[in-house]
């Protein structure tokens, strides 16, 4: 296969990364205004760990078990602060 050819796949995947990433922090907007409603905190340590646990038993390396785990941290933190931002607006 060509590098071009290898680049467009890699182009069709960060389309769909960029379509989930969107799509899990509408999520996140959803659960801020739940937990404002309930009084909820918006971190849960306890189920942030288990997230990131169960991310990393879905991968097959060592390498990936790792970068998966600073991805999913990163991911939970973005998630966190848009709550924390929607949350102080309302």
């Amino acid at each position: 296969m060509e590098l071009k050819e290898l680049r467009k796949k890699i182009d069709a995947v960060d389309a769909e990364i960029v379509r989930l990433f969107e799509k899990r922090l509408a999520i996140s907007e959803r659960m801020a205004a739940y937990k404002k409603q309930n009084g909820m905190p918006i971190q849960d340590a306890a189920r942030e760990e288990e997230k990131i646990a169960q991310v990393q038993s879905m991968t097959h390396t060592a390498f990936n078990r790792q970068h998966i785990k600073e991805l999913y941290t990163l991911l939970i933190s973005l998630s966190r602060k848009l709550q924390e931002e929607l949350i102080k607006k309302s």
